[in-house]
């Protein structure tokens, strides 16, 4: 550690770097992935677990305003010990079991993180003092995102990362006893100044916003995990690159670089996020600069209120950007499944213009250098991720035998094959791809506009376990392409989507003009046959009593509805003939959902699912 100008500052200091460490590692661990996993079996997948967020979200909230309130550098070494014992034992009753449980861990961790964190912050430049500040921040900071990175702690199971938070909270408690603050001199001029915080407010959300939406990404898309957190020398070497990255930024603090190291981290962020929504978690640079990006405004974030030492504006900043902008860029994925171009350029504007307004922080050096390395990562790529992963999942096609049962050929003129696979092409355009696929036989369904016919979702759990999705099938299971660390499962299923998905508005009117025979319209309704049918095809996703809490609904990206309480989606409450818009539906799914079809039935059948449904969807007994 470099020389301390006050030696007797030491112990405080390392004092000040352990804490650091522990409360943001407790925050990583077990905020953002130890509770959300234990909750996960209990509250049915990631929807529903929005109101559990909001507890958390909302204690942080009030936890940080309750300790600017009530923070007293004489108490200070009592009160951040508190803060970490309230952390134990949120952690320790999520352990517990149960859904109360975890309520009451989701309020208490928010509550304990808010204290903690803005405790810590408004008393550090006591502890620690101002001049090598952004040094202390940089490495207790790294020091959490590395430990957090090693694998034994990011591939334990979510009760073993619950149990290292609880560590780190022990740890925390005994630093805090070491922390003696001395007071305060005057505060410099700099970006600590009053009139400041509320810039750097907007700036710090815009970062936390951009990191929380590639961070949720990143770990709710199987593919981009592997590629970006899997396996021992990926894990390593982001722990490692946390850490360099961390240091530089807080020595990058030290001399006064606040705005440029904000725009590192947009730069760096944004890049990151744009390669992210094509796919690119296994391209190495889109790892580096995601890993720099958020190390870099993770240290700005910390040393900018810890350097003020105010506490109400440290409330303000945690509040607004660390527990609002989190989730704000949740929110946002989780409804759109992607981080829109428009909105990282957004990001972009306010980022930069707000330090435009302060040009003294940005120079056109740094501003250089880091646009140059964002295009030395970028350089690279003369192929778009998304073009490699399709080609790879062709290659996947090919090598696993697909065309041995599936056939990509409609044969024009055959009306049936039209009805049920999509529009037909020119012989002369499957002939031209290299090798042709038209496959040798038809075991199964035609696959050349499958991609019209079912979603990624489907695709993902059909691969994996065939009869979950299509009871009776033959076709074999490939789990073994979807084990971590492997591309080729996601690769597959990214190669099927773009089979006919330049045909979906032809699909799209071909559903629209069909109806049943008017025969099946007219024929009398068996219930039991009905229910039997719905139980063994529609049960699995929508439940038996068309409740949307089927053993896959948590498994799809749009979960099925409760439809006895909610209104149809795909249906107009003045439809004019709902049976045949739900025949529709449930004969050829909804194209571009996970509502699969089922082709094959003949149209007797597809008719007397229909009325079953809309019974079940009115809460009455089918007749």
């Amino acid at each position: 550690m470099p020389n301390n100008p006050n030696p007797s500052r030491t112990v405080p200091v390392v004092a000040a770097i352990l804490a650091i460490a522990a409360t943001y590692g407790f925050f990583l661990l077990f905020g953002e992935f130890a509770l959300l996993e234990l909750a996960k079996p209990l509250f049915g997948g990631e929807r529903a677990l929005r109101p559990l967020l909001a507890v958390l979200g909302a204690g942080g909230v009030a936890g940080s305003l309750l300790a600017a309130w009530r923070f007293d550098l004489r108490r200070f070494r009592g009160a951040l010990a508190g803060g970490f014992a309230a952390c134990a034992v949120s952690a320790a009753v999520s352990l517990s079991g149960g859904r109360p449980g975890l309520w009451f861990a989701a309020g208490a961790t928010g509550l304990s993180l808010g204290w903690t964190t803005v405790t810590l912050s408004a008393g550090l430049r006591a502890v620690a003092g101002a001049r090598r500040l952004g040094l202390w921040c940089g490495l207790g900071t790294g020091l959490a995102y590395a430990v957090g990175n090693l694998p034994a702690v990011f591939e334990a199971t979510p009760q073993a990362q619950a149990a290292i938070a609880l560590g780190f909270t022990f740890v925390g408690i005994l630093a805090a006893g070491r922390m003696q603050p001395e007071v305060v001199g005057a505060v410099e001029a700099s970006d600590g100044e009053r009139r400041d915080w509320l810039v750097w407010g907007a700036i710090f959300l815009a970062l936390v916003w951009l990191d929380s939406a590639g961070f949720y990404i990143l770990q709710h898309t199987p593919e981009l995990r592997a590629q970006t957190w899997s396996g021992p020398l990926i894990l390593y070497g982001n722990a490692l690159t946390h850490l360099l990255s961390a240091v530089v930024a807080g020595c990058a603090l030290d001399a006064r670089r606040l705005g440029g190291t904000a725009f590192v981290a947009l730069v760096f962020l944004g890049v990151a996020d744009l390669l992210l929504g094509q796919g690119a978690g296994g391209f190495a640079g889109t790892r580096m600069l995601y890993t720099i990006g958020v190390s870099a405004y993770s240290v700005a974030l910390v040393h900018y209120p810890a350097f003020g030492a105010r506490p109400w504006v440290v409330a303000g900043i945690f509040s607004v950007a660390g527990w609002l902008g989190s989730a704000l860029g949740i929110g946002m994925v989780q409804d759109l499944h992607a981080i829109p171009e428009w909105f990282i350029a957004l990001a972009g504007v306010v980022v930069f213009g707000a330090l435009a307004v302060r040009s003294r922080q940005l120079r056109r050096s740094e501003a250089v250098l880091t646009v140059g390395v964002a295009a030395l990562c970028l350089g690279p790529r003369m192929v778009s991720a998304e073009d490699a992963t399709v080609a790879l999942g062709r290659e996947v096609y090919i090598a696993e035998g697909c065309i041995n049962c599936h056939s990509q050929y409609v044969r024009p003129g055959v009306l049936q094959e039209v009805l049920w696979w999509g529009p037909a092409r020119p012989l002369a355009a499957n002939l031209a791809e290299t090798p042709p696929l038209i496959g040798l036989r038809r075991q199964g369904p035609d696959l050349m506009n499958v991609g019209n016919r079912r979603s990624p979702d489907w695709q993902r759990l059909h691969l994996i376990a065939p009869r979950t999705v299509s009871p009776g099938s033959r076709m074999p299971g490939y789990a073994h392409l979807f084990r971590a660390g492997d591309r080729r499962g996601e690769a597959l299923v990214a190669y099927l989507g773009e089979l006919g998905a330049e045909t979906m508005a032809v699909r799209r009117q071909q559903i629209a003009g069909w109806k049943p025979a008017a025969e099946a319209m007219l024929a009398p309704f068996n219930g039991p046959a009905a229910r039997q049918q719905f139980v063994r095809l529609c049960a699995s996703c929508h439940g038996p009593e068309f409740r949307g809490d089927g053993m896959l609904a948590g498994q799809l990206a749009l979960k099925p509805p409760d439809f006895t309480r909610e209104a149809w989606r795909q249906v107009r409450a003045d439809e004019p003939d709902r049976v045949l818009a739900l025949t529709r539906i449930i004969k050829f799914g909804v194209p571009g959902t996970p509502m699969a079809g089922r082709e094959y039935l003949d149209d007797a059948t597809a008719v007397m699912l229909a009325r079953h449904v809309e019974a079940l969807s009115r809460g009455q007994r089918a007749r």
